[in-house]
């Protein structure tokens, strides 16, 4: 039989779940609008955290999957995937590792190392170095000009993310609360006359990117790149022969130029090649485009 003592206590208990969800609600509706002066402040915050977090760090390594994905003139849409393991140390040090599954196997390192870049295409050994300048920033700006290098961390593991990502003409900022991977993030968006770029960083935590997005607009097809972050390290420790390259036995290198021409030829279809070069002319010209 029930007492009178259940029905209270069944209504305290709704009323305490009521609450609950009333003060959720409340907390959601709460939420930065775009559009606003709150939005725009809060861009400018997670923004700034973001890059003062990762300049700051000595040495630091990441690993990424990426996208790239265009539209053919026939309307055909086509994706190639990668994986890449990351390192850096400032002011003039960086590694990578990118790899790519599937019809064309791809495995590719870089060594940059205070004023000497190499690359080994570590499937035949073939390998090539240039002298480059001495600063991470220089040196990626630097293979973008001559060599038309794609290098799309570059802007994260520039001296100053924020000026690498907005730079002096970008507009935009909040655009969207979003959820990835069970985090949820801010979606910032930010463009310029020859690149949109998107970037979620975490609503709380380190600032450190979840995702960047960039669609360049200048590309005679569209194409977007998409680089999904994890294993974030910072201050980690990470030695010379990180970033010390050494050369295959009995292997002579190869013009650099030439090396970069055949590793872009493979991996990429003749129309991102096409995107590509257009976002360097960009680049070329002075604009702030992202890597």
């Amino acid at each position: 039989m029930q007492t009178q003592q259940e029905p209270r206590q069944s209504y305290a208990r709704c009323r305490l779940l009521v609450t609950a969800f009333t003060l959720l609600m409340t907390a959601c509706s709460r939420d930065t609008q775009p559009g606003t002066s709150e939005a725009a402040a809060t861009s400018e915050r997670l923004m700034r955290s973001m890059s003062d977090t990762l300049a700051r760090c000595k040495a630091f390594t990441f690993e990424t999957t990426e996208r790239i994905e265009v539209i053919a003139p026939s309307g055909e849409k086509r994706a190639l995937h990668f994986t890449r393991k990351t390192a850096v140390r400032r002011p003039n040090a960086l590694f990578f590792e990118l790899h790519r599954q599937g019809d064309m196997v791809y495995d590719v390192a870089a060594y940059y190392n205070d004023r000497t870049l190499a690359l080994n295409d570590k499937l035949d050994g073939t390998w090539a170095q240039t002298t480059v300048p001495g600063t991470l920033d220089d040196m990626l700006d630097d293979v973008i000009r001559k060599f038309g290098l794609p290098v799309p961390i570059g802007d994260v593991v520039s001296d100053s993310p924020y000026d690498a990502i907005i730079g002096n003409s970008a507009q935009g900022g909040l655009a969207a609360w979003e959820t990835i991977d069970q985090a949820p993030c801010a979606k910032l968006a930010y463009a310029d006359a020859f690149v949109e770029v998107r970037l979620w960083l975490p609503r709380s935590g380190p600032a450190l990117p979840r995702r960047l997005e960039i669609a360049y607009k200048k590309a005679p097809i569209p194409l977007v790149s998409q680089l999904n972050f994890t294993s974030w390290k910072l201050d980690a420790p990470v030695t010379d022969a990180t970033f010390t390259f050494q050369p295959p036995a009995g292997r002579d290198p190869v013009e650099f130029g030439d090396l970069v021409s055949v590793l872009v030829s493979r991996s990429l279809p003749a129309e991102i090649q096409a995107a590509a070069a257009a976002a360097s002319d960009g680049k070329r010209a002075g604009e702030p485009t992202a890597r």
